[in-house]
């Protein structure tokens, strides 16, 4: 996937700003409000990526964003005729998503550090960290300013900011093992059997 830069001048650029003025009034008549803007090509196709979440939900730590398949549907449908409106917007044919954060959403600045703080994440840096890792995969900690920082095996590790390359949530999933599930039912068992 390769990611289109601002500075290029060719069909394969477009205007961010532009684009959020067009879909802006959609956004706020849906409740919603813009996470991200993401304009890539796979395979040929050009496609403009709108990540959306619940307005009011910014100092949530929901991390999905709170919105369903349905607001993403009615968000594009309106999205797409307000692009549409204005051929100089994208003057080019293209493909468009709207989509939630998701469960790993990616971590863009430091408030969103902040806000999942206690988060699991994966973080890559773009130079070590004090220990020599630049792959870091821990919770999220309470950092300095212009810092984050994350707890790997029990370890604090502080990197700047600046050194982030790309950071997500980390989605898992907790089972219980097979032992764990026979003693919970047969705790429940017992509580139904002494009523």
């Amino acid at each position: 996937m390769q990611q289109a830069s601002n500075e290029q001048t060719s069909k394969k650029t477009i205007d961010f700003d532009r684009i959020r003025a067009a879909v802006g009034p959609v956004l706020e008549t849906h409740g919603v409000v813009l996470v991200d803007v993401e304009w890539f090509t796979d395979q040929g196709t050009w496609t403009l990526r709108l990540t959306i979440e619940r307005e009011g939900l910014q100092d949530s730590s929901d991390p999905a964003g709170g919105v369903s398949l349905d607001d993403c549907a009615e968000v594009s449908r309106d999205a797409s005729t307000a692009l549409d409106t204005d051929d100089d917007v994208i003057p080019h044919h293209y493909s468009l998503e709207v989509s939630s954060p998701g469960l790993e959403r990616r971590l863009k600045n430091l408030s969103d550090f902040r806000r999942f703080r206690g988060k699991l994440a994966r973080v890559k840096l773009a130079r070590p960290a004090p220990d020599g890792q630049s792959l870091l995969r821990g919770e999220i900690a309470e950092a300095p300013d212009d810092k984050i920082a994350v707890v790997v095996d029990g370890k604090r590790i502080e990197a700047p900011f600046a050194d982030v390359v790309e950071a997500r949530l980390v989605f898992e999933l907790v089972t219980q093992s097979k032992k764990q599930k026979k003693s919970t039912r047969a705790d429940k068992a017992k509580q139904s059997g002494n009523r």
